[in-house]
C-alpha cells in the first residue's frame, strides 16, 4: 500500500518542485520510502512520477518506486496489492521472463509489458497504478475493479495530473480550489460525492474497472471498462450455493493474509467482521490479532459480541475503550485527514489508529458483506416499494406530488415522513427508490441549503435519480440479472460502498500507513455471490446465506443478534462534548457562504437538532459541520459565477 503521484504533457516550470509538493501532502501513505522520477523535456512534454511507500510485501529496498524494466522501457508507480503475484510470477517465468525481486510491484510491470491493458484481467487484488512507455511518452493508469484503491486526476489543456488523493493535486498548485456545484448537490443528497465527480470542479476519479491511456501531450486518448459485474445467473440448488459459498469465503480471505509485516483485523462483533477473523482463525499460520473500538454508552458497544468471537477462536484481542472527551481530543487530527467531505470516516480513523498503536500494519475488515449478502433495510426497502411503482406510475407526477404533501401533512414533518414523501414522488423503479431510501436531504431541503451559485446544479436530479449524470452514465452501463435485490445490491457496490466507505477507509486507514484489506470484495467472491438468486439472500434471520455457509464458525450470539453497525455515537456526543464544535463552524456565517451554503437554512437544520426535533438527523448536521470545516480548511469555495454545470 503507498501513494502515487504524477504529471504528464507539455513543459511546466519547477516540474520537479510541483511533483515534489505532490508527494509531500501523501507522505503520511507512505513513511518507508519515497521515489521521484522526472523525465527532462522533449519535443515540448514532459512527464514526472512520485511515490510514497508502506512496504508490506518484500520490505527491502528492492520493491523502490518508480521502477522500471530492466531496459528502462517501461516505469511504474502502483499502489495496492496484488494478491496472486506469485503464481504470476511463476507464468512469466514459464514464459523465460526473469524477475529480480520478490515484489509484486515487479509482477505487475512485467505482466504490463507482455500483455498490455489485458493484463488486468489476470490480477486479483486491490490496485491503482500508472505505467509509462519512455519510448512514447504515453502513460497507461489503471484502477481495481470494485474501487478498492483511489486514483484522482486533473486533465486540462495540454497536461494531465494524477494521484491516490485529492489532497495531493490541490498541493500542486496547479488546480484552481473551486467546488463543482454539481457534487455539492449530489454531496448533500447522499453524505458524499458520487463518482466520477468529485468536490473539486474539474478534478474527477478514474472510475472502479476502468483504465484509460493518456498521451505524451497529457490528452486522455482512451478510456475504457475492463470488468463488469455478472449478468448470468445461477441453475444450481441452494446446497451448491451454500457449499460455493463457503469455499469461496475461504479462498478470499486466505488469498489476502499474504504479507511480510504484522497483519491482523478490525473485530466490530458484527456477522461481518466476526466472519472474517473466523476464517482468518482457521487459515492463518499465525495467532490472529484482532483490534475493536468501543464506547462508553451501552447501547452503542458491541464489546460483547466481538469477545465471544474472541473467545470462540482463541485470538489476541486488543479492546480499545472511547469516550466521547477522547473524541473531542482527537477530533482536529482526525477531521484534518478527511480528503473529500463525508458524513463517515471518523470511527474507521479511530480504529485504524488504535490497530497500528497495537502494532499492526495490515488489517482486513468486513467491508463488502452487507452489500454482497444483503444487510441493509434498503434491501428490504426497496422491494417492498416497488410494489406500488404500478400504481405510482398510473397516478402521474401532479398527484404524486399532491399525495407526497398530504402524507408529511398527516404523519407530521419526521424523518419517516420525508422518506415515505420521497418515495411516493419518485419511487418508479428500484433506483428511485433506492435513491429515496438512501438519501439524505430532500430536494426542498437542498434547494433551501444551496445559496445562489449552486441551486441550478439540482434541477435535472429527479431524471437522474439523485445523481449526476455521469454517475448514473457509470450504473446503467452495468447489465444486472434483473433480480431486485441484486439490483439493490448493485447498488450498494457501486454508490454507497464506492463513494463512501472504501473511499473513507482508504483515507482514513493511510492517515495511520495502515493497510486496510477487504476479502469480501474479492472480485471472484462479488461474481459468485452476485449471481445467486435474491431470494437465497434474505430470510427472517440477517444474511442467511452468509451465515448458513459459515456453518458453526460464528457463535450463535453474533448470529443472531440486532444489527448495529460500527457507527460512533454521534446523536448524543453532538448535543454534549461535540456541540461548541459544531456551533463555533456552522455560525461561522463567512465560512458557510463560501462553502456554498445558505446561513439560515444551514442554522434552521441545526436548531431543529439541538432542539430534539424529529424532522432532522445527526447525520444532517455532520455533514454540513464536515462540508464548511473541509471548505475552510483547503481554501475552497464555490464561484457564484459559474452557470454551466
Amino acid at each position: 500500500m503507498c501513494g502515487i503521484a504524477g504529471i504528464v504533457g507539455e513543459p511546466l516550470n519547477g516540474i520537479d518542485a510541483h511533483v515534489e509538493r505532490m508527494s509531500g501532502a501523501i507522505a503520511h501513505r507512505g513513511p518507508d520510502d519515497a521515489g521521484v522520477k522526472v523525465w527532462p523535456a522533449r519535443e515540448n512534454v514532459q512527464a514526472a512520477f512520485a511515490f510514497r511507500r508502506l512496504a508490506i510485501i518484500d520490505t527491502s529496498a528492492a520493491g523502490h518506486q518508480p521502477m522500471s524494466t530492466p531496459d528502462g522501457r517501461f516505469t511504474i508507480v502502483f499502489n495496492g496489492e496484488i494478491y496472486n503475484y506469485r503464481t504470476l510470477r511463476d507464468g512469466l517465468h514459464a514464459d523465460g521472463i526473469e524477475t529480480r525481486t520478490e515484489t509484486d510491484t515487479e509482477v505487475l510491470l512485467l505482466l504490463f509489458r507482455q500483455r498490455g491493458a489485458a493484463c488486468l484481467d489476470f490480477l486479483q487484488g486491490m490496485y491503482a497504478f500508472a505505467v509509462r512507455d519512455n519510448e512514447t511518452g504515453k502513460v497507461f493508469i489503471a484502477r481495481d475493479r470494485l474501487g478498492i484503491k483511489p486514483l484522482y486526476y486533473y486533465q486540462q489543456g495540454g497536461r494531465l495530473l494524477f494521484s491516490s488523493e485529492l489532497r495531493s493535486l490541490l498541493a500542486s498548485g496547479q488546480i484552481p480550489r473551486v467546488l463543482d456545484p454539481v457534487s455539492l448537490s449530489s454531496y448533500l443528497s447522499f453524505g458524499a460525492v458520487q463518482e466520477p465527480r468529485t468536490m473539486i470542479r474539474n478534478v474527477r476519479t478514474l472510475p472502479p474497472a476502468h483504465y484509460m491511456e493518456v498521451d505524451a501531450y497529457g490528452q486522455i486518448v482512451n478510456s475504457a471498462r475492463y470488468w463488469s459485474l455478472p449478468s448470468d445467473k445461477f441453475k444450481g440448488n441452494r446446497r451448491e450455493a451454500l457449499e460455493e459459498t463457503h469455499a469461496r469465503l475461504g479462498e478470499a480471505v486466505r488469498s489476502h493474509l499474504v504479507a511480510d509485516v504484522p497483519l491482523g483485523a478490525f473485530l466490530s462483533g458484527g456477522i461481518d467482521s466476526s466472519a472474517v477473523v473466523a476464517l482468518m482463525a482457521r487459515y492463518s499460520t499465525a495467532r490472529v490479532h484482532a483490534v475493536s473500538v468501543t464506547f462508553q454508552e451501552a447501547e452503542f458497544s458491541e464489546s460483547a459480541y466481538a469477545r465471544h468471537v474472541a473467545e470462540k477462536w482463541a485470538i489476541t484481542h486488543t479492546e480499545v475503550v472511547l469516550s466521547e472527551h477522547e473524541l473531542l481530543d482527537s477530533l482536529p487530527a482526525a477531521v484534518a485527514d478527511i480528503d473529500q467531505p463525508t458524513i463517515d470516516g471518523i470511527n474507521t480513523w479511530i480504529v485504524s489508529r488504535a490497530t497500528r498503536e497495537a502494532g499492526l500494519t495490515v488489517a482486513l475488515s468486513g467491508l463488502g458483506g452487507d452489500e454482497l449478502f444483503g444487510g441493509y433495510p434498503s434491501f428490504r426497502r426497496v422491494p417492498r416499494s416497488l410494489k406500488y411503482a404500478a400504481l405510482l406510475k398510473a397516478m402521474g407526477a401532479k398527484n404524486r406530488e399532491r399525495a407526497a404533501l398530504l402524507v408529511e401533512k398527516v404523519i407530521g414533518d419526521s424523518l419517516r415522513s420525508q422518506k415515505v414523501a420521497a418515495i411516493i414522488a419518485n419511487g418508479e423503479s428500484a433506483l428511485s427508490s433506492y435513491a429515496a431510501v438512501r438519501g439524505l436531504f430532500s430536494m426542498k431541503s437542498r434547494k433551501a441549503l444551496l445559496g445562489e451559485g449552486g441551486r441550478g446544479a439540482v434541477g435535472a436530479e429527479v431524471e437522474n435519480y439523485l445523481l449526476p449524470a455521469e454517475a448514473l452514465e457509470l450504473l446503467q452501463a452495468v447489465k444486472t440479472n434483473g433480480d431486485v435485490i441484486n439490483k439493490v445490491s448493485q447498488y450498494e457496490l457501486s454508490l454507497y460502498m464506492a463513494n463512501m466507505l472504501l473511499r473513507d477507509t482508504d483515507a482514513m486507514s493511510m492517515a495511520h500507513a495502515l493497510e486496510v484489506r477487504v476479502p469480501f470484495l474479492d472480485h471472484r467472491l462479488v461474481e459468485w455471490v452476485y449471481a445467486l438468486p435474491g431470494v437465497l439472500k434474505m430470510g427472517r434471520r440477517p444474511k442467511p446465506l452468509l451465515t448458513e455457509a459459515l456453518g458453526d464458525a460464528l457463535p450463535t450470539e453474533v448470529v443472531h443478534r440486532r444489527k448495529m453497525g460500527f457507527t460512533l455515537p454521534f446523536e448524543k456526543w453532538l448535543h454534549t462534548a461535540l456541540k461548541p464544535f459544531v456551533q463555533e463552524v456552522l455560525n461561522n456565517t463567512v465560512a458557510v457562504e463560501r462553502a456554498g451554503l445558505n446561513p439560515s437554512a444551514v442554522l434552521e437544520v441545526l436548531g431543529k437538532f439541538m432542539s430534539g426535533s424529529h424532522a432532522t438527523s445527526w447525520s444532517r448536521v455532520w455533514s454540513l459541520v464536515i462540508l464548511v470545516d473541509w471548505c475552510t480548511r483547503h481554501a475552497v469555495e464555490l464561484d457564484s459565477s459559474v452557470t454551466s454545470f
